[in-house]
């Protein structure tokens, strides 16, 4: 489900599940093994593949309030081992990177998108709020700009995520690719001395924040609503709340 290379000082990590490369349990667990396998090992750079439609909604329909609490914190611990690695990670996105996908890729130090690429926070949609590392959306773009993700769960294109700062650059993977080549040409003891400077500057808020939002989705979930909701969008039908 995750494929890794290695080109000189520069990891490409891509999730692998065609053709919407969905988080469920499996692809959560093997994207938080991953980066604990590559930090055992760090590059100076790592180039992360994470164009998909969402977390697995067949999953999360049937979750209870206990099973809501394991899914969600176990999301929350792969895109934490993001942040743990002492390397800048680029997101390279190309196609839709939605609900969960984007929220791994805002884990990411820095985001590629290519002009295809469609960018949404659907869950309120389907009953749940926007949780986890969809904090660190507020940071990237403004409160403002992620609100409007966040309330009417609306795709944008790449070229508004690059006008409100949720991306960095409009290209290819390549693109993100050269980039990181670039920046592996610094001196490996900055870089990493950089990325735990940036983790000192938001880490305890960061984690504050994940665990709080963790219980709102448990609870959201235990209220029943959500099931209603991610049924009805399987259904392909209108979900209705009197």
């Amino acid at each position: 489900m995750i494929t890794r290379s290695r080109h000189g000082h520069v990891e490409q990590v891509r999730l692998d599940a065609p053709p919407l490369h969905l988080l469920g349990r499996a692809m959560i667990d093997a994207l938080r093994g991953a980066f604990d396998d590559v930090r055992r090992d760090p590059p100076r750079a790592v180039v992360l593949h994470c164009a998909g439609g969402g977390a697995d909604v067949r999953e999360m329909a049937v979750l209870d309030e206990a099973g809501a609490r394991e899914f969600i914190s176990a999301l929350h611990a792969a895109c934490a081992a993001i942040r743990a690695l002492d390397a800048p990670v680029i997101a390279a996105i190309d196609g839709p990177c939605v609900g969960a996908h984007l929220e791994v890729a805002a884990a990411c130090d820095l985001r590629v998108a290519s002009g295809r690429s469609v960018l949404a926070m659907p869950e309120i949609k389907v009953g749940i709020p926007s949780v986890i590392d969809a904090w660190w959306i507020t940071r990237i773009c403004g409160l403002g700009a992620a609100s409007a993700l966040f309330f009417d769960g609306e795709p944008i294109d790449a070229s508004e995520a690059h006008r409100i700062g949720l991306i960095n650059r409009i290209g290819r993977p390549a693109d993100a690719l050269a980039w990181a080549q670039d920046i592996a040409r610094l001196s490996p003891v900055a870089l990493a001395q950089q990325k735990r400077v940036l983790r000192d500057w938001t880490h305890d808020e960061y984690q504050r924040a994940a665990a709080a939002s963790i219980e709102r989705f448990a609870a959201t979930i235990a209220a029943g609503e959500a099931s209603v909701a991610m049924q009805a969008m399987l259904d392909k039908i209108e979900a209705v709340f009197e």
